[in-house]
């Protein structure tokens, strides 16, 4: 579903429209092709997806409800039209009234569940799917001489309607919010799996509900234990990401370069992982690596993070500790505690020479190597207490340079081409590259 904001753009309008008009058109098309029969089973389906929406939860930029399963029940119920009132019915609850949203965000998410169950309805029918509502109150079961046309049906109904229903919801997001679809868009994938299961459970109960009325409550039962283990889930993630945002204001307390430095890498890690096509799962966990690598610096006192001057050897030394410090304080908290080698290894080098261990290539996790471009790229590109800010183009410069020494190479590259968005070029094979060319300044290193 979308969410509300305060103006609505014109091109989020014309999405309406336009999905207002094809939805319009296929339930119309749909009734006057396959009428549904009115039923004791399609009225408690139909009053069930009303409820269900108390039992919605939120996820990123995507609000989940119960009712799916039971709009494709509808359609082997009933075909394309009672599917259609089954979603229709699920798209407009008393929370919407409650918190004001936009009569045209109310639209939007009713068309388009319309469109999307009668699409997915006419797809079921079209690929030898047999509805079971013969007149009212009659039911003809599916039989074996109905398979495998009605599992074929059912298999294209699931991958149209959750490709469909992700596509235009992805796309009102974007337009509405004025975001990225491509990013509305993968935010959703994790979700695919269940969408494009459930709606054999609701194969499966169209099949129960023919035989008796009496077992819909045994589906709704684990409808609402999925409902609540996927709001614990969520709730659990929320919970990570306050404790790193507390951590992180710790060090920011202590250090304010260093708390805009944890966020700005974050970023650009997270840039370089979708480039390098990292799944949903990963780009998590590196986000909150990122936002931790440099949690060992609340060990080290503040004269030395902010000395304008050059270090002492000793002081040198107390600043190379902070990975291992911050890998130790991570390693405490049990939901995080499996990113502790990221943030300990965020300063070894590709080719060997970096710190804690020395460890090169592939020996280094492939987290800790996104870390180090990010974490160098964002201090050559920032005003330190020692130093002034490198342009893009030097610092861009510098990433070529130690590619194969300090860098992964190929990891250079993703990040020039994909991220900062520069044309690549040539980099260098390592063997080609000098140490000293190699080497970024020290200062880049703290």
């Amino acid at each position: 579903m979308v969410e509300a904001k305060a103006q609505t753009p014109r091109s989020f309008i014309f999405l309406l429209l336009l999905t207002a008009s094809a939805g319009a058109t296929a339930f119309i098309v749909s009734w006057s092709s396959i009428p549904p029969i009115i039923s004791t089973q399609l009225v408690l389906v139909i009053i069930v997806a009303a409820l269900s929406e108390f039992f919605a939860f939120e996820l990123p930029h995507f609000t989940v409800v119960l009712s799916y399963p039971l709009a494709m029940s509808a359609v082997v119920l009933g075909g394309p039209a009672a599917a259609s009132i089954v979603a229709a019915a699920s798209a407009i609850s008393v929370s919407d009234i409650r918190k004001r949203r936009p009569p045209v965000i109310l639209a939007f998410n009713l068309f388009s569940l319309v469109l999307v169950s009668c699409a997915a309805g006419w797809v079921y029918v079209l690929l030898g799917g047999r509805i079971l509502a013969t007149s009212p109150g009659i039911f003809s079961s599916l039989m074996y001489r109905d398979f495998p046309a009605a599992l074929i049906g059912m298999v294209g109904c699931a991958v149209l309607s959750a490709l469909m229903n992700l596509a235009l919801t992805s796309w009102g997001i974007a337009l509405y919010q004025g975001q990225s679809f491509r990013k509305i868009l993968v935010s959703g994938v994790p979700i695919m799996p269940t969408q494009l299961t459930l709606p054999f459970v609701g194969f499966l109960m169209a099949q129960v509900l023919a035989i008796n009325v009496v077992t819909l409550p045994l589906f709704v039962f684990p409808l609402v234990v999925a409902r609540q283990f996927y709001q614990r889930s969520t709730k659990l993630r929320a919970a990570y990401a306050d404790t790193v945002r507390s951590l992180i204001g710790a060090l920011e307390e202590k250090d304010p370069y260093t708390g805009g430095h944890s966020e700005r890498v974050a970023d650009y890690a997270l840039g370089l992982g979708r480039a390098l096509g990292l799944d949903d799962a990963t780009l998590e966990r590196l986000e909150y690596a990122a936002l931790l690598h440099d949690l060992g610096k609340l060990a080290v006192p503040s004269a030395v993070l902010t000395k304008p001057t050059a270090l002492t050897q000793e002081e040198a030394n107390l600043i190379r500790e902070h990975p291992l410090r911050g890998a130790a304080m991570v390693s405490r908290i049990p939901p995080l505690k499996d990113l502790s080698s990221y943030v300990g290894r965020h300063h070894e080098w590709y080719g060997g020479g970096g710190y804690p261990d020395s460890l090169t290539a592939a020996d280094i996790p492939q987290i800790a190597r996104i870390l180090s471009i990010a974490d160098c790229y964002d201090a050559m590109t920032t005003n330190r207490a020692y130093r002034s800010a490198l342009d893009r183009e030097q610092a861009i410069a510098e990433l070529r340079k130690g590619a194969g020494t300090q860098f992964d190479p190929d990891m250079v590259v993703a990040f020039i081409a994909g991220h900062i968005g520069l044309d690549v070029g040539e980099v260098p094979c390592p063997e080609h590259i000098s140490v000293e060319a190699a080497l970024i300044p020290a200062a880049v290193e703290v």
